[in-house]
């Protein structure tokens, strides 16, 4: 194989590797409504609902947004906007934990084995009720993972809403996903107003909302492997001829 033709095979092959991953991406990625929309009822409410395409396990968590002003709440918009799930954690409750928790059935197209980014950003609200900290544990598959521990803003102070980013390893092809909301494990008896929304679930790295710092991606770690093979092929055969 002369070099030309060696120089051709490894950028046909790099260019197979890039399409590979940013179809497995975006196939991946279509998260079933992952921002929360569709309900047509009163956001500035505690409506207990959640919006099509997900299903109450426990509690009554809420569809708010961020004019869901009531009762003192103060919310800013998520980077997606509209609609986001609120959700109580009270794990330490007199007489019973209450804890919230919302599931999204039946997400296809994972390979067993393989790792998977589920990403999505969280807040946390002050209100008349509210009392404490707390965080997002995520059961994807057999597979749980938690997001970070919020603190309670003052009254009236809106928190930003922050990305999270968990890994997780397909036991199945098609898996269910589940968000729970919990109270910080250490005043447990205190009272958390959390809201979760922007989800995503695709290949590590390749969530456009939330790309990854200094971190590179999958195929484009496969691309470097490939192009250092190729190089070094290159520089053999010159020394040969």
């Amino acid at each position: 194989m002369t070099q030309t033709q060696l120089r051709r095979s490894v950028i046909s092959a790099m260019f197979g590797v890039l399409v590979a991953g940013n179809a497995a991406a975006a196939a991946l990625g279509s998260f079933a409504n992952g921002g929360f929309e569709g309900y047509v009822g009163n956001t500035n409410s505690f409506n207990s609902a959640v919006p099509p395409g997900w299903t109450t396990t426990a509690g009554t968590p809420d569809v708010f947004s961020a004019g869901t002003t009531m009762n003192n709440f103060a919310w800013k918009a998520s980077s997606t906007g509209g609609d986001f799930l609120h959700g109580i954690g009270w794990d330490g409750r007199p007489n019973a934990p209450y804890v919230e928790s919302a599931l999204q059935v039946g997400l296809t197209g994972l390979v067993i084995g393989q790792q998977y980014e589920v990403s999505f950003e969280q807040s946390i609200s002050n209100s008349n009720f509210s009392e404490g900290g707390g965080y997002w544990e995520v059961v994807f598959g057999t597979e749980s993972h938690n997001g970070a521990l919020m603190s309670l803003p003052a009254l009236g102070v809106i928190a930003d809403w922050v990305w999270q980013t968990l890994i997780f390893t397909a036991t199945s092809d098609i898996q269910t996903l589940e968000v729970i909301a919990h109270s910080n494990p250490a005043t447990s008896s205190q009272r958390a107003d959390l809201g979760i929304d922007s989800f995503f679930l695709g290949d590590p790295g390749t969530n456009p909302q939330n790309p990854p710092t200094n971190v590179p991606e999958p195929f484009t770690l496969a691309l470097l492997g490939i192009g250092m093979v190729g190089l070094a092929a290159s520089r053999r055969k010159t020394r040969t001829q």
